[in-house]
């Protein structure tokens, strides 16, 4: 009695090991893994012998395994697949470290490897107290023919900042980029060099029409920050007759505050059908700055301007109604 009561308790303990799943045409399985195969080959024999050697016998489950050969094809063929894969990551990986040398990294930008010339510019980056000394080079490998090479060059100097002086015009030039990123990487890196970039400020104007929002963003950043000197272009640029350029230019004057109201309130009072309405966009961005001068136009300007300034004072809303109510009472 006790020793069937044993056989029974063994026999319970024993892995239960699926069938292999049926293959369809293609080698694609038919039905899901079983969660037993996921374990490995090595792991279901271990439980099964463990299972075999307390029972003292040899199991057929162990046999129909082995015999099972379409998941031993599929161990074979994924072992000869890692075999041979793994010396040509490791090749791979050898191939694309840079030297922690600068002269070796200034050279490793050039080359055509897109894997060596990326990783050499994040060294470079990296190394901060040589960074000004890489600013040659880096602009250099702005026309690397590789776009994620360049976007990382471009972002290597963005890092740098007023220091990438220098680079302003191969910057420049990336403004015109096929790829969006990279054009976005330029306006960007343009912001973080700051005032050098005042010389291509027409470069920046040119992009408020890009077909690419977060390009149209990043030219927006980099023309506010260059404030005055961007200040006459972006006015130009509201009068234009692509209804895009025009929205971009108002959202840039618009971000510059009250240094932008004297210069909009005067393209809003001269009611031009293009420029007056981005002057009211921008001046209702800036707000409660704007509040007295479109005041005085409401009170002495001629029809259309008038206009504007009262849909201009709405959009600005509650900031404008102490002044409003101040000078209607003047007026009775």
């Amino acid at each position: 009695m006790m020793e069937e009561q044993r056989m029974e308790s063994l026999q319970s303990s024993e892995v239960k090991i699926p069938p292999c799943p049926p293959l369809e045409k293609g080698g694609k399985s038919a039905m899901p893994v079983p969660p037993l195969y996921k374990e490995g080959l090595r792991g279901i024999l271990a439980k099964q012998v463990t299972a075999d050697s307390r029972r003292g016998s040899s199991s057929p489950r162990v046999t129909e395994l082995l015999l099972c050969k379409r998941c031993m094809a599929r161990l074979m063929a994924l072992f000869l697949v890692l075999i041979v894969s793994l010396p040509l990551t490791v090749k791979a990986k050898e191939r694309a470290k840079p030297s922690s040398d600068l002269n070796a990294l200034l050279q490793d930008l050039n080359s055509p490897d897109a894997a060596t010339a990326m990783q050499a510019a994040r060294a470079i980056k990296v190394q901060r107290s040589s960074a000004q000394e890489s600013v040659p080079a880096l602009a250099k490998a702005i026309k690397h023919p590789n776009e994620v090479v360049r976007m990382t060059v471009i972002e290597a100097l963005s890092e740098i900042g007023p220091d990438a002086a220098a680079a302003v015009p191969p910057l420049a030039e990336a403004l015109k980029d096929q790829d969006p990123m990279v054009r976005e990487a330029a306006a960007l890196a343009l912001f973080g060099v700051g005032k050098a970039s005042a010389a291509k400020v027409q470069d920046l104007v040119r992009c408020l029409g890009d077909p690419n929002k977060r390009v149209r963003d990043a030219v927006i950043l980099a023309l506010v920050g260059l404030e005055q000197a961007a200040l006459p272009r972006l006015l130009g640029a509201l009068g234009s007759k692509d209804q895009l350029v025009r929205d971009t230019a108002s959202q840039a004057l618009g971000r510059m505050g009250p240094q932008a109201v004297t210069d909009l309130v005067t393209v809003l009072k001269k009611g031009d059908p293009n420029a007056s309405p981005a002057a009211s966009k921008a001046l209702a961005e800036i707000g409660e700055p704007a509040v007295v001068p479109l005041i005085e136009v409401l009170t002495t300007g001629k029809k259309q301007a008038v206009i504007l300034a009262g849909q201009t004072l709405a959009a600005i809303g509650a900031p404008a109604v102490p002044a409003l109510v101040e000078a209607l009472s003047k007026k009775r």
